[in-house]
């Protein structure tokens, strides 16, 4: 009897299915700059850059002459990463077992993909590095690290410490232009009976960008769950102040061994990922002296 497609698993199904699902379950990734361009490239190391800031433009008399400024850039590197998993079954377990074994490898790949994704963002944003920061124009190096605020003796979400560490950044502080403030669950029953709180409608985004993990708002930005914030932390986000570049996005094979009688499905992707926007990530810690 000739073997159908439909007895087959197909790779394609899984990667096209299992990419869909990385896209609904990611949270921190939804607020990152997503880079495609190392596809194909060679290396394993990426840089991020970023154009430094003009200084401030100067009142001049009739005669004076205008100074000349460069525009410059400055970089910081990371190494691409290769994360995967797999999953063998045979036939036996299979056929005796219950439910759709290929809707449910599809549906964790997803789910596993976007919380190693979410984690490695995370560590990016409150990554410090003591030289991390070089320039092109052959300046000393300075260090890269995320702007951080004490909360005093608060121990979890509470509205006044936020909108103190939303000052670090004084007038640069534009609701939407921010991706919005991530907390661990373990707050989320305290920031739900926060006066200040809003509940968003369920299903509602967020400004077209943030649309899973969102319970509601706070001084007109979204609160966003994700259990990949540590806890006693939260973390004021602003959009695509965190890059994930691309080596291979999601990447599924299928192997089978016929003597043995058994199937192997792997993914595996590679990436890197870098905060690439310093005063873009604001950590805040609870319960830790100002």
């Amino acid at each position: 009897m000739a073997t159908l497609r439909k007895d087959l698993f197909a790779p394609e199904v899984y990667e096209d299915m299992g990419n869909a699902e990385f896209k609904k379950k990611i949270v921190m990734a939804q607020a990152a700059n997503q880079d495609d361009t190392l596809v194909g490239m060679p290396g394993e190391t990426v840089v991020f850059e970023r154009w430094e800031t003009l200084s401030e433009i100067e009142d001049i008399d009739e005669e004076d002459v205008l100074e000349v400024e460069s525009m410059t850039q400055s970089a910081s590197s990371a190494t691409i990463k290769e994360a995967g998993k797999a999953v063998g079954w045979s036939d036996r377990a299979k056929l005796v077992g219950k439910g759709n074994l290929q809707d449910q490898l599809i549906q964790q790949y997803g789910e596993l993909t976007a919380r190693k994704v979410d984690s490695d963002l995370m560590s990016a944003a409150l990554l410090r590095v003591p030289e991390g920061r070089y320039y092109a124009d052959g300046r000393p190096a300075t260090p890269t690290n995320p702007l951080s605020f004490n909360a005093g003796e608060t121990t979890g979400f509470s509205y006044n410490p936020i909108v103190d560490a939303a000052q670090l950044v004084g007038d640069d502080f534009e609701t939407d232009e921010w991706a919005g403030l991530f907390i661990n669950s373990l707050d989320r029953a305290t920031a739900m009976k926060d006066t200040q709180f809003q509940q968003a409608n369920q299903g509602d985004g967020y400004n077209g960008l943030i649309t899973r993990g969102r319970i509601g708002d706070v001084n007109g930005l979204a609160v966003v769950v994700s259990d990949r914030v540590p806890v006693g932390k939260s973390l004021l986000l602003k959009k695509n102040a965190l890059s994930v570049k691309w080596k291979q996005r999601p990447w599924v094979e299928q192997d089978r061994d016929i003597l043995a009688r058994k199937t192997v499905v792997a993914i595996h992707l590679h990436y890197a990922t870098k905060r690439v926007n310093d005063n873009g990530v604001i950590e805040i810690n609870w319960n830790t002296a100002k």
